[in-house]
């Protein structure tokens, strides 16, 4: 009876592992038949490779003009209560626009794609980038705002006949604007203008 026990657990064994080695041939198999649709199944039309360039920061130009003249009229207005200055006129030079930044969420997606053909190996990769604007109650999300950058400052007042006022209004537009002194020039206002 043990023999018995003993022959019959011997022959489930073997039958167990026979059983697996056929199921493992049909699993191999069916992986090399996927593997070789992989290689060989078009995932992209290759022809539609575009060079992509890198994301550019999403920018508003401003409106130049009224920025320029807001900042005129606000250093006019500061330069006139300078003593002796009397009433006063500037004109500014600006080298850029302003510039305001708003953030942006990029999203890139790179796939590298091999494939076989004629004994030979292909390397087709292909990346999308897309970018859109945060927005942050309904506004887009400003990240940063530049000012125009003043490159000249022209200074007309009706005191600037006095050596002491011109150099006072020279320096206060320099300081206020952050532009070197000899960008700065003062002159005294025409006598029908006063």
């Amino acid at each position: 009876m043990l023999s018995e026990w003993v022959r019959s657990v011997q022959t489930r064994e073997t039958n167990i592992k026979e059983e697996w080695m056929r199921k493992g041939r049909y699993l191999l198999v069916i992986l090399v038949c996927i593997g070789i649709l992989a290689l060989i199944w078009p995932v992209t039309d290759i022809g539609q490779h575009d060079a992509v360039s890198p994301p550019e920061p999403v920018y508003q130009q401003e409106d130049v003009k009224g920025v320029k003249a807001q900042m005129e009229e606000e250093l006019a207005s500061i330069l006139s209560q300078i003593e002796g200055a009397g009433k006063v006129d500037v004109s500014l030079t600006l080298s850029s626009d302003g510039v305001k930044t708003y953030a942006a969420n990029v999203r890139e997606e790179k796939k590298d794609y091999e494939e076989n053909s004629g004994g030979g190996k292909k390397v087709t990769s292909e990346t999308n980038i897309a970018q859109d604007i945060a927005v942050n109650a309904g506004s887009a999300l400003l990240i940063e705002h530049k000012n125009p950058e003043v490159v000249g400052v022209l200074v007309v007042a009706e005191g600037a006949g006095d050596a002491r006022v011109r150099e006072d209004l020279s320096w206060a537009a320099a300081t206020l604007l952050d532009v070197p002194i000899h960008k700065v020039k003062v002159m005294p206002m025409q006598e029908g203008r006063k």
